[in-house]
């Protein structure tokens, strides 16, 4: 492990078009499916040991492509903040939330309530940096809280089930919190590559994990056998090392807006195998409710411009 002796200038890992359009329908693939093999896996495996150990296996997947490709550095002070925004804010907190919410909402809803986090990028930079949103974003937002307000209403959703009210509330958190590391991210300043920052940021993700097992899930029992192995591989080196790296590399060779537009697969994917694997139930107001988010998340990335960057972080890195 060596340390940058300044700011670096890693080559970006560019795919030709072509190949970019193929990874990025391999990692909708794995994105979407991977809520119903979660969903599997949590029934094996309780949900701070199954983060835990995703997370470790991913680290450790992280630690050894890198270290392979002489790539394994110490990151400057600087990167700290970014490090513990992703690691703990967006891996941690999204990998938690997403399995104590699995145990109580269904696979497929989980995944599109996820998938609102462009909508609250919109939210986040009016409420805070007086960013005013654009009329792409107006009609994204209109269009997505239609479909969440369906989706919410007791028509669909049990509201004398607590625990499914605030599964469903938490997994929206859990995109509002991922729109604000979303907004961190394209504010900072960075030195390092992101796929160079990864292990730190699972390394920063698995603290709270593990706490998490220690304080909630001490006498855990886990039921071994070849299913729940094959989910925390999955859940591991597939959908958190792998998926790193590719949508990294899916971002620098068809940009932003295009990847944005292209993960709208994801909970389509999620829906669609929650449906064939798990037998989830797709009723009238679903599937509306479905398309206004979708619908709206899908004008919020296809219509919208590139916008300048600034060079001030956000507020998080100062705290």
């Amino acid at each position: 492990m060596t340390s940058p002796q300044g700011p670096s200038s890693p080559v970006p890992a560019v795919h030709s078009r072509t190949a970019a359009l193929v990874l990025l329908v391999v990692l909708s693939l794995v994105w979407g499916f991977h809520w119903v093999v979660v969903k599997i896996g949590l029934g094996y495996v309780p949900p701070f040991t199954y983060g835990a150990i995703r997370l470790a296996t991913g680290l450790a997947t992280a630690v050894v492509l890198l270290g392979a490709q002489r790539r394994l550095v110490v990151p400057p002070r600087s990167e700290t903040w970014i490090i513990l925004s992703v690691g703990v804010l967006q891996v941690a907190g999204g990998a938690l939330i997403m399995n104590l919410a699995l145990q109580v909402v269904a696979a497929g809803r989980s995944s599109v309530l996820q998938y609102t986090m462009p909508l609250w990028v919109a939210v986040l930079m009016l409420v805070f940096f007086r960013v005013r949103p654009r009329s792409n974003e107006v009609v994204g937002l209109v269009l997505g809280i239609a479909g969440l307000v369906l989706l919410l209403n007791p028509a669909v959703i049990d509201w004398s089930s607590p625990g499914e009210v605030a599964g469903s509330l938490a997994l929206i958190f859990n995109a509002m919190l991922w729109a604000g590391v979303t907004i961190h991210i394209k504010r900072h300043t960075w030195v390092l590559s992101p796929l160079e920052l990864q292990p730190w940021q699972l390394l920063a993700a698995l603290v709270p994990a593990m706490i998490g097992v220690v304080v909630f899930e001490p006498g855990a029992t886990i039921e071994w056998g070849i299913v729940p192995i094959l989910c925390l591989l999955y859940s591991g080196p597939l959908a958190t090392a792998f998926a790193t790296w590719a949508s990294q590399a899916i971002t620098r060779s068809l940009g932003s807006q295009v990847t944005a537009t292209g993960f709208l697969m994801t909970p389509v994917v999620g829906l669609a195998s929650g449906w064939l694997v798990l037998g989830e139930q797709l009723g009238v107001f679903d599937v509306i409710a479905f398309g206004l988010i979708l619908g709206g998340v899908g004008v919020t990335s296809l219509l919208a411009k590139p916008a300048p960057v600034p060079p001030e972080r956000l507020p998080i890195s100062a705290s």
